[in-house]
Formats: C-alpha cells, sequence, structure tokens
C-alpha cells in the first residue's frame, strides 16, 4: 500500500463526490468542481479563448508528508486539500461556494471515513479559510490524516 494509492483513491472519492456540484458562478453555466492530484495541470493551447473550461472552482489534493513509526504500526500520511473558486460578482459571496466544498468533505468522511477500502480517517479533520484579499478568487484548505496498513517484509528472517 503505497502513498500513491492513497492519492488516487482520494482523487477518486472526491472526484465521484463532487461530480454533480455546481458553484453559483456564473449563473447561466456553473462549472463542476474539478479534482486534481498535488496541483494544477498546466493548461495547453496560445489563448485562453481555446480552453474548453476553467480548472476552477477546484480541489487540489496534496499529500506534503507521512510517517511510519515502525514497521508494525500502520503508516499515517498528511493529506491536504487546496480549494479554490471564482466568483466576480460584486457581492463577494464567493466564500460561500468555498465553504460549501469543506462542509460537503467533512460530511462526506464523517459518515465514511474509509478511502479506498484501506486508508482510514484519523481525527482532528482542520479546515481553514483565506483571510487575504483575493477577489474574484476565493480559497480553504483542509487537513486530514490518514492511517493505511504497516508495512511487511516481503523475505521471511532467516
Amino acid at each position: 500500500m503505497t502513498q500513491e494509492s492513497l492519492l488516487d483513491a482520494l482523487v477518486a472519492d472526491l472526484s465521484a463526490l463532487f461530480q454533480d456540484s455546481r458553484t453559483r458562478f456564473p449563473p447561466e453555466k456553473s462549472w463542476p468542481v474539478q479534482v486534481f492530484p498535488q496541483d494544477l495541470p498546466f493548461r495547453e493551447g496560445p489563448d485562453e479563448a481555446e480552453w474548453d473550461e476553467p480548472p476552477d472552482p477546484y480541489v487540489i489534493v496534496r499529500l506534503p508528508s507521512g510517517e511510519l513509526p515502525n514497521q508494525d504500526t500502520p503508516q499515517k500520511i498528511e493529506a491536504v486539500l487546496v480549494i479554490c473558486v471564482k466568483d466576480p460578482a460584486p457581492d463577494r459571496q464567493g466564500f460561500r461556494d468555498a465553504l460549501h466544498i469543506v462542509n460537503t468533505v467533512l460530511r462526506h468522511y464523517g459518515e465514511n471515513g474509509v478511502v479506498g477500502g484501506r486508508w482510514v480517517l484519523q481525527y482532528p479533520i482542520k479546515w481553514a479559510a483565506q483571510e487575504e484579499d483575493t477577489h474574484p478568487y476565493y480559497f480553504a484548505a483542509m487537513a486530514l490524516t490518514f492511517e493505511g496498513p504497516a508495512i511487511f517484509k516481503e523475505v521471511p528472517e532467516t
């Protein structure tokens, strides 16, 4: 069981969770929440107008660190979710979409704290909203810790 399998399982799980979610902007065509592993992909094409859809709203799933205390105990891996939504409306209420994504993740993992059939969510779950003014972009973040299977020796001791 590798860290990559947790990353892939989280991306798949969150992608399924948000497949029907939409943000409030733009009202005439809202975009689905996209989920990316570790970072945003580079955009292709010479002109921004040629891109089919914007990357936002999005959730980036990052695995910044982990720990394997010893061979016989479960490993612990930290996951950070970086959430971004764009809302250029002058009422500056885009933070609501960012917090809605945070609450959707909180409810989802509160109901089912197992990802990929092996990775078990550990409490506490931490979240934060931005303090800086970055209008029209609004950000939030979550910190999750997962416990996974211990690593076993493949070669028997002699």
